[in-house]
């Protein structure tokens, strides 16, 4: 596992940033950043966000976010998109979990802090720069401890849904937090 630099085209990170800073769902999670999330099939991703399609995966769940303070994640494994499945279409829902891909698209460079610990290794962001981590990968962020401008986050949960329940998805779809 290796963080990924020069990792897009400037244009496109700015365009990724822009709509990150823009979105009409940012919203505080009380932890230190402003976040939302956007669940798309892959015929649906807008074209900026297309770089994310690899492998055998038919849905994209974005988590975009930026870092005001602290931005210390606990331990976990992706499962946004899994969870929300669940909760809306109940357990019977065949959803298994995501890898996950990190985009780091603006970080401080003087930046104390906010590694991202995966397997008991440290990576340190830097703009433009990515990590993909495997299905069931748990990792971990360190809090932010010192920077002077915000740490701006894309992260995709890949997941490949079977038609049957593929076909119940209706995206985009947004949600706050």
């Amino acid at each position: 596992m290796k963080l990924e630099e020069n990792y897009l085209p400037e244009t496109q990170r700015k365009q990724i940033y822009d709509w990150i800073y823009n979105n009409e769902y940012l919203d505080d999670d009380y932890n230190g950043k402003r976040c939302f999330a956007v669940t798309y099939k892959k015929e649906d991703l807008p074209d900026f966000l297309k770089f994310v399609i690899k492998g055998n995966y038919n849905v994209y769940n974005f988590v975009g976010f930026y870092t005001l303070k602290n931005g210390f994640i606990e331990p976990h494994i992706d499962t946004d998109l899994f969870d929300r499945v669940k909760e809306k279409y109940g357990k019977d829902f065949m959803i298994f979990l995501p890898e996950t891909e990190v985009y780091y698209v603006d970080v401080c460079p003087n930046m104390k802090g906010g590694e991202i610990i995966v397997n008991g290794e440290e990576f340190k962001p830097k703009t433009n720069s990515s990590i993909t981590l495997p299905k069931k990968t748990e990792h971990s962020v360190n809090a932010v401890l010192e920077q002077t401008k915000y740490r701006t986050t894309l992260v995709c949960e890949k997941y490949f849904i079977l038609k049957k329940y593929l076909d119940k998805l209706s995206t985009p779809w947004y949600h706050k937090g």
